[in-house]
């Protein structure tokens, strides 16, 4: 039996294979053969477009066991979709729960389950949050130090993807796939403290932020997307106390060039595709700005991307929420 899947024929089994190598529960991979199935042959779910590259945004999440689980479901469904990469927008874990190390080893094998090159973002309950008497009371940036190692350091996760890294911050990252620049910020949901490496943390990202945007007008590339976990201030903008130095510097860039930017980011849990960033100087909406939110607990999900380049709308975004059998 020869199965179609946006160019890809072959058998069944070279689908399930994968599903069976990484996702040892039974239940895992027959809801990824239900959402498969669903998506080929009842053409519930869009195949992507000739010429387009797609991708999954999730995260904020496991917060629990039950989550936990649930991630192995999302991650199993993402199997049967032909996605560039996976890209988890970071909070592996509850503000408040354990920062230990085994935390993150158990977190890193799980992420270790997808079938596609994984894009991790630094969110603020890994590391920031730890300072939390009830997490531990880290110093917040020697978890970043361990995260770093853990997740970041051996590139294994996204290796294929051939990115390059920003030197000290392993969590920052830059690739470019079909012209498209991607570019990975650590901008944290709260407050850094005052602290001069957490000035050297914004100082990079700026420095990150500015590079991508410079290979994209190198390049000529169709399209940037820039990923970071902080829902930022957008009614405020660049006069964000928190977030200006970010939205401001975007919005100048983006309002100078007509290049359409995409911004994936989670932190507040609610999924959302818009148009939120502003022109810094009129005040009218950068319409070729376009913001994604992923999904987060309680409301789990994930959300499937494809850009197209080239055309007048560039960004595709298909929601996945997760629905218990």
């Amino acid at each position: 039996m020869l199965l179609s899947l946006s160019g890809y024929i072959g058998p069944v089994g070279d689908i399930l294979d994968p599903m069976h190598r990484i996702f040892h529960c039974p239940g895992a991979a027959l809801r990824a053969l239900s959402f498969f199935a669903c998506a080929v042959l009842a053409g519930c779910i869009r195949p992507p477009e000739p010429g387009s590259l797609t991708f999954a945004v999730w995260g904020d999440t496991p917060y629990t066991r039950y989550e936990r689980e649930v991630a192995l479901d999302m991650l199993a469904e993402q199997a049967a979709r032909p996605l560039a990469f996976s890209l988890h927008v970071g909070d592996l874990k509850g503000g408040s729960a354990p920062c230990d190390d085994a935390v993150f080893a158990d977190r890193r094998q799980l992420l270790e389950r997808s079938a596609h090159p994984l894009v991790l973002l630094a969110g603020d309950n890994d590391w920031l949050d730890c300072r939390r008497a009830a997490a531990g009371g880290f110093d917040p940036f020697e978890r970043l130090t361990h995260l770093r190692g853990t997740m970041f350091g051996d590139g294994r996760l996204d290796g294929a993807l051939r990115p390059a890294v920003q030197p000290g911050v392993p969590e920052h990252r830059r690739w470019r796939m079909q012209g498209v620049v991607f570019v990975t910020l650590n901008v944290a949901g709260g407050k850094l403290p005052d602290d001069p490496r957490a000035d050297a943390l914004r100082t990079a990202a700026r420095d990150w932020l500015d590079a991508a945007f410079d290979e994209a007008e190198r390049t000529t590339a169709p399209a940037i997307v820039i990923a970071f976990h902080a829902s930022p201030d957008f009614a405020a903008g660049g006069r964000s106390p928190r977030y200006g130095w970010l939205l401001g510097r975007i919005a100048a860039r983006a309002a100078s060039a007509s290049r359409p930017v995409l911004l994936v980011h989670g932190d507040t849990h609610l999924h959302r595709a818009d148009h939120p960033l502003r022109h810094p100087d009129n005040g009218t909406v950068l319409s070729h700005v376009m913001r994604i939110e992923s999904h987060g607990t309680p409301w789990l999900g994930w959300a499937e991307v494809e850009l197209r380049p080239g055309q007048a709308a560039p960004f595709r975004v298909t929601p996945h929420p997760y629905r218990r059998d």
